[in-house]
């Protein structure tokens, strides 16, 4: 035990500065640029840009734009041909990805450091050439309708999801998931499409964020030859006022879909990310479902076999948000008494089934967590990205020191306050009534 304490205590002065160095700085045109240089001489840096808009910016009716748009980034600008862009990053031996979420859109390309200037160049074209053509767009249209196909009618636990955030939200457009529902999908304009662009593209909602083997001046250089003449067309439209409702009481819907087996999810709304609570529910969320040891993998699926999947965390979202279960029942086991299962471990918690090991495990697994993200280009890039998209780096620069100051109290006062029947939504799936 004594050893284990010193290692805690060891642990607890690693933690506090765990985190690189970072660089920002703003050009005039609003644009803001994040370096994390690694110097680890590996020659390896990742480039991404991320525009401060997702689907939580969306409106009733147009929901699914941010995606839409995301796919119709990589088509033709006024100097690329459409899949140019990619064949351009392929030729240099780098790999390019996109994503949209609920609060911010992002583009990445990795690749060695000499490839900083073509990167930025690239996504500056994106950002002030794309072409938006209808031509384009009505077959990517499709494309999209067959992934919401694919992602969501289609599986039953991807519509379990789905369905989950259309009844745990009801004004805010957290209602839907970033993919959409079908019919706007199906209804959507170029217009709609172009005027997305025209609002959110632009320099003054976007950050350029690299990191890897690379110095902040060549980043800062580079990014302002590529970026810096770019104009903001139009103001940035301010939020919505979005501010979901407070829940009043436990809302609980069945769903008949085709499904071999049934499934449950139950959401609890909690705070938003920049919350100081978010802390304690990051820690339950690594208690419940980090791995084959974890409280629901250990009960759920090891011993009572009930089923083959098993989740339980707390979204960091820019607004309020949930935490969430949702499992996977094994064959011939009701929805209705996993969900039992999962109501009996949140009250085991309240009633304080936390360990001074649990938090120990806790508190070295979320080390070798930061490790592992301090290694990879891409980890840190989308990490300091994502806070920074959001509006708020200090609660990543300052979560190792609430992860080292944890107690187990802390925990139990999250659950008590935030995983409360008149805050749930429990979806249950099946294929019959």
């Amino acid at each position: 035990m004594k050893k284990v304490l010193l290692f805690l205590t060891f642990l607890g002065a690693l933690m506090a500065n765990s985190l690189p160095e970072h660089f920002t700085k703003t050009l005039e045109n609003g644009l803001q640029i994040v370096v994390i240089p690694m110097h680890n001489k590996s020659d390896v840096i990742t480039t991404d840009i991320f525009y401060k808009v997702g689907s939580g910016n969306e409106i009733m009716g147009k929901s699914g734009i941010a995606h839409m748009l995301e796919h119709l980034n990589f088509k033709s600008t006024k100097n690329l041909k459409t899949g140019e862009f990619d064949e351009i990053v392929k030729g240099f031996g780098g790999v390019n990805n996109a994503s949209t979420g609920f609060d911010f859109t992002h583009y990445y390309i990795k690749s060695s450091s000499k490839n900083l200037p073509k990167s930025l160049e690239l996504f500056a074209e994106l950002m002030q050439n794309l072409k938006l053509s209808d031509e384009e767009f009505q077959p990517e249209r499709n494309v999209v309708l067959e992934e919401r196909l694919w992602r969501t009618d289609n599986s039953p636990i991807g519509y379990l999801y789905f369905r989950l955030f259309n009844n745990a939200f009801t004004y805010h457009p957290y209602h839907w998931t970033p993919i959409g529902f079908k019919d706007d999908i199906k209804n959507w304009s170029i217009e709609d499409i172009r005027s997305f662009h025209a609002k959110y593209y632009q320099p003054s909602n976007a950050i350029v964020v690299v990191a890897g083997d690379i110095e902040p001046e060549e980043v800062f250089s580079n990014v302002t030859k590529y970026f810096g003449e770019i104009k903001n067309a139009t103001s940035v439209p301010a939020a919505h006022h979005q501010v979901e409702p407070q829940q009043d009481g436990a809302k609980r819907l069945l769903i008949k879909k085709e499904s071999e087996v049934e499934m449950v999810a139950i959401a609890y709304k909690i705070p938003n990310f920049a919350h100081k609570d978010q802390v304690a529910l990051s820690a339950l969320s690594e208690l419940l479902s980090s791995g084959k040891s974890s409280k629901l993998h250990r009960i759920l699926v090891d011993e009572k076999k009930l089923v083959n999947q098993i989740y339980g965390y707390a979204m960091e979202a820019k607004d309020p948000s949930v935490f969430l279960f949702l499992a996977v029942c094994n064959p011939g086991v009701k929805a209705e008494s996993v969900e039992v299962e999962i109501l009996n471990i949140i009250e085991s918690l309240k009633k304080g089934d936390v360990s001074d090991r649990d938090i120990e495990k806790i508190k070295i697994n979320t080390r070798a967590d930061f490790i592992h993200n301090l290694e990879s280009s891409s980890e840190l890039a989308t990490l300091f990205g994502s806070y920074y998209a959001k509006g708020n780096i200090s609660p990543l620069l300052t979560y190792e020191e609430g992860i080292n100051a944890l107690k187990k109290e802390d925990i139990i006062k999250a659950v008590t306050t935030y995983l409360v029947p008149q805050s749930s939504t429990t979806v249950i799936l099946r294929k019959d009534y």
